[in-house]
């Protein structure tokens, strides 16, 4: 063999050498797994987290446990002035309103479960809205909703009326979540609702013992107050939080004797109160399972089609972008030359300026056909509120309605009780 030919030949020779040598390193890398221990053992492998899912520990030294209402969310409907629903809105935001008023009771079921899997919190509880009696509100708002992308804003409070914390949440769910089998009957949402629970727990561990059984304190007066401002209402003190906000805050003034015979009477229409709370629980978690299968169908084939609607506009706006660019050069052109090439050049402008618009007119209707899709499936979906029935005093009452009108009844019967009780020998 010539000298040339087998220096060719090695260089041949080495170059796959090297190949094989890539391909079996890269194949290493690309098999990694993450068992670091083997062998036999009682009780098994010791137990890993799921590829690609990673938990937080939530770590609570403390004995004071703050009960949490979690009001139904904000579905973050646009209106107008006058308060009434703003359709040119609704339109151009791509809202189903059916979809968010559904997703405003399901987003609030989320954040409890995420909540409750601390462990770091008493009660929670899912309220129709923010006028229950707790330590600590998650108030949440729907900024963002198309199945593919969320977006919420959080604001939490205590029951001084003190804010916390305010924060925006977003998360996008990946085109490929559903491949995998084992996440079919997963949220593709949680990432997001577990990011609302850590960044509770963050604003909760920076309180003091003192400032939480504060917090315990001023809610259970407040609830106090609601039925005899005269007895309970002088051992709070309301005040407003820095000289530029306009936010009013309370603080205590005292408290009670335990055995003060009308804080017990009161107690026991709390604790009437807090189990009418605790049986509309049961309402919301029949509400969710009742909806979940359309709401997962909902997500898994409108996900496609949110996908490519987010694509669709950003291609329009390109689109649309070069249009009016090759509009632009053509006038340029068409001004500033007039020699055959400058009209050649200002025709060829023109051309490109209406293919380019054409094309976004194009996208423009896909876009409207999958809109149509998304309004199909979302139309589908609707709320369902059931009666609920409270034993009261040996008697039946019927609660109908809203669940916040529900409540507001029973508040009401609740008053009229507290009143017979206090007054006794009068007629109400």
């Amino acid at each position: 063999m010539q000298p040339r030919s087998l220096l060719q030949h090695h260089k041949h020779w080495l170059a796959a050498a090297c190949a094989l040598l890539a391909l079996a390193i890269s194949g290493c890398q690309s098999t990694q797994t993450n068992v670091s221990s083997v062998g036999p053992a009682i009780g098994g492998q010791p137990k890993t987290a799921e590829l690609g899912k990673t938990e937080r520990e939530f770590k609570y030294q403390s004995a004071i446990y703050l009960n949490v209402a979690v009001p139904v969310f904000d579905p973050g409907i646009p209106l107008d002035a006058k308060g009434n629903i703003n359709d040119k809105k609704v339109a151009e935001e791509d809202i189903w309103p059916q979809v968010r008023r559904l997703e405003a009771n399901r987003f609030a079921i989320d954040t409890k479960k995420a909540l409750a899997a601390t462990k770091v919190f008493g009660s929670i509880n899912v309220t129709p809205d923010a006028s229950v009696s707790a330590d600590v509100y998650v108030l949440g708002k729907i900024n963002y909703s198309d199945t593919e992308t969320v977006r919420i804003s959080v604001r939490v409070m205590d029951a001084t009326n003190d804010i916390w914390g305010e924060k925006t949440f977003e998360h996008q769910v990946g085109e490929a979540f559903y491949r995998d089998a084992l996440r079919k009957d997963q949220n593709p949402y949680s990432p997001v609702f577990n990011d609302i629970a850590a960044y509770v727990y963050d604003l909760l561990i920076k309180k003091s013992e003192a400032d939480k059984k504060k917090i315990q304190q001023v809610s259970d007066l407040r609830y106090a107050a609601m039925y005899s401002q005269e007895a309970f209402a002088p051992y709070i003190v309301s005040k407003r939080k820095g000289f530029t906000s306009r936010q009013t805050v309370y603080d205590l003034n005292g408290v009670p004797a335990a055995n003060d015979p009308m804080l017990q009477r009161v107690n026991l229409l709390q604790a009437k109160d807090e189990q009418f709370i605790d049986q509309l629980q049961d309402s919301y978690e029949a509400f969710y399972a009742e909806s979940d299968e359309a709401y997962r169908k909902y997500q898994r084939e409108t996900l496609p089609i949110a996908a490519d609607i987010r694509k669709k506009k950003a291609e329009r706006a390109t689109q649309q972008l070069v249009a009016a660019g090759s509009a632009v050069l053509g006038i340029m052109l068409v001004k500033n030359s007039n020699s055959a090439i400058g009209e050649v050049g200002a025709i060829a402008a023109g051309a490109a300026a209406i293919y380019s618009l054409s094309q976004a007119i194009q996208t423009n209707r896909e876009l409207s056909a999958q809109r149509d899709v998304l309004s199909e499936m979302g139309q589908s979906l609707d709320i369902k509120v059931t009666p609920q029935v409270v034993e009261l005093n040996e008697q039946s009452i019927e609660l109908k309605g809203t669940a916040t009108e529900q409540y507001t009844q029973l508040r009401q019967k609740l008053l009229e009780i507290y009143q017979i009780e206090a007054t006794p020998n009068q007629q109400l």
